[in-house]
């Protein structure tokens, strides 16, 4: 069985929707979106009906009020919720059992100056974030601040972020001037997705197994694990970063040997939420988000009222555990009453008080965990900067022969890595290169 498009984009996360978005308005092109999942939105997906609001199991927050995401949400009327900024961002030290926001502690002032000292003076040999910071004789102290800072931020540990491209990042952040500010969507990222699949021809359970391009012919088929092929002029491939270092997909002929070096040098590590549901309040209205050193649950953030308007009756919160790199790997060989014991206790510690003990442990309700390393077509997070790779995103991000383009996180070079918005942009550039490559321009050009 065998069919024929213009553009078949593989992949059905954010970059494959808006690409696909941004192709479809174009008169007499055909575009297909091909999926290998059951469900569309990539790293982006919703749990509904733990809580009584829809909960981003994935991506949750638009980094930034200047952010191409915020601005469409503003746009299209979609209502946001702030999050947190530096204002309402705290640490916990486990060790010292002390809280504290981050505009107010000596030790996080030094550690923003040596990591932007970083930036200014970085090694002259690449070497780890780890490796950085005991070479420049950083206080312990400092030493977990950074890692549950900067690198469970990208999902990793402080030893497998490489100096080179976090340096690189940072400095696209600094020209990206995206905002301190962060939000939600009060709909959640569904609203996002839907906006971007709507009139767009999806196949679900389609994997892609094999491209193969031609010049000769001047088209690429894609066959799926049943064998059914479909040609399409151009094709643009948004998968994770693991299904493309996996060999899951066979190329003929291989992709260009720097392609294939670039793709194997980008990492992308384990990831887990776990959310904990519960029946009463035990944090302050200015704790937002809790970046946790020395403890079982390195980041943590809250939601529920009063931002989430409930019925009195029907008032629940929840306290987000994000979890990445080898713990996240670690919890999840755990049993559930055991990950659930831990982070309780840990968050008995955080918000002890002398008339409520045991804060958390006395309104626990119940659990939902979700494990990003367990999904069959993504396998981790999100790609971080790696030690010993080489600016790998634009080599990822090249076309090959003018027939296949690629999008997705990890092939983002101008706009941040990790992120939803980040991913967005490499829609937007790969739609755009596609349109180039055929001779026409987009009706709607977010670039312009």
């Amino acid at each position: 069985m065998s069919s024929s498009v213009d553009v078949l984009i593989i992949g059905a996360g954010v970059s494959g929707l808006y690409a696909g978005q941004l192709l479809n308005e174009v008169d007499n092109l055909s575009v297909l979106i091909v999926e290998a999942g059951q469900i569309i939105g990539g790293r982006v997906r919703q749990n509904q009906g733990f809580v009584p609001w829809k909960i981003d199991l994935g991506g949750e927050f638009i980094h930034g009020e200047n952010t191409f995401v915020k601005k469409l949400s503003d746009s299209k009327g979609w209502k946001t919720i702030p999050s947190f900024n530096p204002e309402t961002e705290y640490a916990y030290l486990g060790r010292e059992r002390k809280s504290f926001l981050f505009l107010n502690d000596k030790d996080v002032e030094y550690m923003m100056d040596f990591v932007e000292k970083s930036g200014i003076e970085p090694p002259k040999i690449d070497c780890t974030l780890l490796d950085h910071v005991v070479k420049n004789k950083v206080p312990f102290r400092v030493l977990g601040l950074i890692d549950t800072s900067y690198a469970k931020t990208w999902s990793t540990d402080i030893d497998k972020i490489g100096m080179r491209e976090y340096i690189r990042e940072m400095e696209k952040e600094f020209d990206l001037d995206n905002g301190e500010d962060n939000f939600r969507l009060e709909e959640s990222y569904a609203q996002l997705i839907e906006y971007m699949s709507t009139n767009l021809k999806i196949k679900l359970n389609w994997q892609a197994k094999k491209v193969i391009y031609s010049k000769e012919e001047g088209k690429v088929h894609v066959v799926n694990q049943h064998g059914e092929q479909i040609a399409a002029k151009k094709v643009i491939l948004t998968i994770p970063i693991t299904v493309l270092q996996s060999a899951d997909i066979e190329f003929v002929p291989p992709l260009p040997a720097e392609k294939v070096q670039a793709i194997q040098s980008l990492q992308m590590d384990s990831a887990l939420k776990v959310i904990l549901k519960f029946r009463a309040k035990f944090w302050g209205d200015n704790n937002r988000v809790f970046c946790c050193a020395d403890c079982f649950i390195p980041q943590i953030w809250f939601d529920g009222p009063p931002e989430r308007n409930l019925p009195k009756d029907k008032e629940v919160w929840i306290c987000v555990g994000f979890i990445g790199g080898d713990l996240a790997a670690n919890i999840s060989t755990m049993a559930k009453e055991t990950v659930v014991d831990t982070f309780l206790r840990q968050l008995d510690e955080m918000f002890t008080t002398p008339e409520n003990v045991n804060p958390a442990s006395k309104s626990y309700l119940d659990v939902l965990i979700y494990d990003w390393s367990k999904h069959p077509f993504i396998r981790g997070s999100y790609t971080h900067p790696s030690i010993g790779a080489d600016f790998p995103h634009t080599k990822i991000s090249e076309p090959v022969h003018d027939y296949l383009f690629f999008a997705g996180e990890g092939s983002a070079t101008t706009h941040e890595s990790a992120t939803v918005n980040g991913a967005i942009q490499t829609g937007i550039r790969a739609a755009n290169e596609v349109a180039q490559s055929l001779g026409f321009t987009l009706k709607h050009n977010p670039l312009h």
